[in-house]
C-alpha cells in the first residue's frame, strides 16, 4: 500500500478524543487532494503555491454537501490560511469530529468564496448478505473499533464465527465505499455461506482512537485482536463451538498468539511467516533481489549490510538512528510500514512455542506467486503443530495467486504488478478456505 501518492485520497479524518462509552463515526471530509505543484500554479495564474488544489469531491461527503467543487483550491480554512504543503492540511483537519463546522475559503474562477463545512459521519457498511453492527473494545488508552457482521436470510440462531486478522501496515478494514476491495470481498464470501466475522481496526485508524497506527507496537496490535475474540464470546447469535480465526500475511504470525488461552475450532493462516523475523527477513532481502536480477556481487554486499543492521536493531535493541550512526546505507533496508519497535517484538516471540500450545485444527495456505512468504515458514508451522497433534495441520499452495491476491502466474510477475492500481484478483483461494471451515464445522442440532 502506498501511504503517499502524487495526491492524498481524504476519506476520513482520526478521531480526537470521545467518550469512552461510545465510539462515533468518523466524519467524511471525502475530498481527493493534491499540493500546488508548477503546472497547477501556471494554468490558474497563482501568485504562489499556497493552498490544496481539490482533485476530486466524493459522493455523499462533507465536501460535497458544503458545495466543493473538483479544480477548487483551499487557501484558508477558519482563520489559518494554508501552506504549500498537504501534510499539514491534513493534521489541521484531524482536530474535527462528526458535527462539528468549518469555514474552508476557496478559489474558484479567480474569486475567493467561503463554504461552510459540516462534518458529516463516515457512512455505515451496508449489504445485501449480513447486518453489520459497529461496536468497540477497549484496550489499555486504545478504544478500537470492531465491525461485527451477521448473515441475513436465514432462521438460524447461531452462526460460526471468524474472527479476520489483517496484515501488516497502517490501513483500516472499515471501508464501506469501496465494496470490491479485498477485505469486503473476503467478509462477502463468508457472509454468503453462513458465517458471522468480526474485524478490529488498529489504533488510530478508521474510528479507532488512541496511540497512532505508525507508534504502535506488535504486542499492542496482538492485544486488540484478543479483546475482539473475548468480545465474540459475548455474542449471544455466535455458535460458541465454531470460532476460527483467519490471519493473512503478518495476521498468520499473530494467530496462534490471538488463540493462546482462548480455543478455537480452527486456525487458516495465508503468506504468513512461521520464524522470528531476522531469519524471515534475510531470506527474503535475497529472493527480492535476486528477482530483481541485481548483480550477485552487489547482493552479497547488500546481504552483509542487512545482517548487521538487523543484529543491531533487533536483537541489540539499538534505534534506527543508531543503527544508521554505523551504516548510513541502511536506511531503506530498516524502513518499514510501522514502528521499528513491532519489528523487535516479533523477532522476540517465539512462534513455535505459539503453534506448539495451540491444540486446533490449522490450514496453513500460500500462493505460488507470492515473493513476499515462503513454502518454508508454511511447512514448519504444520510441523511443529502435527508433532504435538498428528493430522491436525495442512499446508497447500495454491496457483495463480500472489501475496496480495493478484492473479498471477509466477513471483516475478507479481513483482512486475507491484504498483499495479487495480490488477486483476484471484478469489480462488477463498473456496479453500470456505471448504475446510466447513468441514471442520460441528453440526448444530
Amino acid at each position: 500500500m502506498k501511504l503517499f501518492a502524487a495526491f492524498l485520497l481524504l476519506f476520513s479524518l482520526a478521531m480526537r478524543p470521545a467518550s469512552a462509552q461510545e465510539l462515533p463515526r468518523r466524519p467524511y471530509v471525502g475530498i481527493g487532494l493534491q499540493g500546488i505543484n508548477d503546472s497547477l500554479q501556471r494554468r490558474y495564474k497563482l501568485p504562489n503555491k499556497n493552498g490544496i488544489f481539490v482533485r476530486d469531491v466524493r459522493a455523499q461527503s462533507s465536501a460535497q454537501a458544503a458545495g466543493l467543487k473538483p479544480h477548487d483550491i483551499i487557501v484558508q480554512v477558519d482563520a489559518r490560511e494554508l501552506g504549500p504543503e498537504v501534510g499539514p492540511f491534513v493534521s489541521l483537519l484531524k482536530q474535527y469530529r462528526t458535527g462539528d463546522k468549518s469555514t474552508f475559503t476557496v478559489l474558484r474562477d479567480g474569486k475567493k468564496i467561503r463554504k461552510q463545512v459540516v462534518f458529516t459521519a463516515f457512512p455505515q457498511e451496508k449489504s445485501p448478505l449480513y447486518d453489520a453492527q459497529y461496536s468497540s473494545v477497549q484496550v489499555g488508552g486504545n478504544q478500537l473499533r470492531t465491525i461485527i457482521t451477521k448473515p441475513k436470510g436465514t432462521k438460524q440462531q447461531k452462526f460460526p464465527m471468524v474472527l479476520f486478522i489483517q496484515g501488516v501496515g497502517c490501513f483500516s478494514v472499515d471501508n464501506p465505499l469501496t465494496p470490491t476491495e479485498t477485505t469486503n470481498r473476503i467478509i462477502d464470501s463468508l457472509s454468503r455461506h453462513g458465517y458471522a466475522t468480526m474485524r478490529v481496526d488498529k489504533t488510530g485508524m478508521g474510528d479507532s482512537k488512541g496511540i497512532p497506527c505508525l507508534e504502535s507496537d506488535f504486542q499492542t496490535e496482538a492485544n486488540g485482536y484478543k479483546a475482539g475474540l473475548v468480545a465474540i464470546r459475548k455474542l449471544a447469535f455466535v455458535d460458541q463451538q465454531n470460532i476460527f480465526i483467519t490471519g493473512f500475511s503478518i495476521g498468520g504470525i499473530m494467530a496462534p498468539l490471538v488463540a493462546e488461552g482462548q480455543p478455537v475450532k480452527g486456525v487458516v493462516v495465508y503468506g504468513t511467516a512461521s520464524r522470528n523475523f531476522i531469519e524471515y527477513a534475510l531470506q527474503n532481502k535475497r529472493n527480492q533481489a535476486q528477482l530483481q536480477q541485481l548483480p550477485y556481487d552487489s547482493i552479497t554486499n547488500l546481504m552483509k549490510t542487512y545482517a548487521a543492521a538487523l543484529h543491531l536493531l533487533l536483537t541489540e535493541k539499538q534505534t534506527p538512528a543508531q543503527v544508521l550512526a554505523k551504516y548510513p546505507s541502511a536506511k531503506p533496508l530498516i524502513s518499514f510500514p510501522q514502528h521499528y519497535t513491532y519489528m523487535q517484538q516479533w523477532q522476540e516471540v517465539n512462534l513455535a512455542a505459539a503453534w506448539k500450545k495451540l491444540n486446533t485444527h490449522v490450514l496453513a495456505l500460500r500462493g505460488e506467486a507470492d515473493y513476499i512468504s515462503y513454502n518454508e515458514d508454511h511447512q514448519l508451522l504444520v510441523d511443529i503443530v502435527n508433532r504435538e497433534h498428528p493430522g491436525q495441520a495442512t499446508f497447500q499452495t495454491l496457483p495463480n495467486v500472489d501475496h496480495g491476491f493478484a492473479k498471477v502466474k509466477t513471483q516475478q510477475e507479481s513483482m512486475r504488478l507491484a504498483d499495479a492500481a487495480n490488477p486483476e484478483r484471484n478469489f480462488d483461494f477463498m473456496n479453500v478456505i470456505l471448504r475446510w471451515l466447513d468441514s471442520q464445522r460441528q453440526v448444530q442440532g
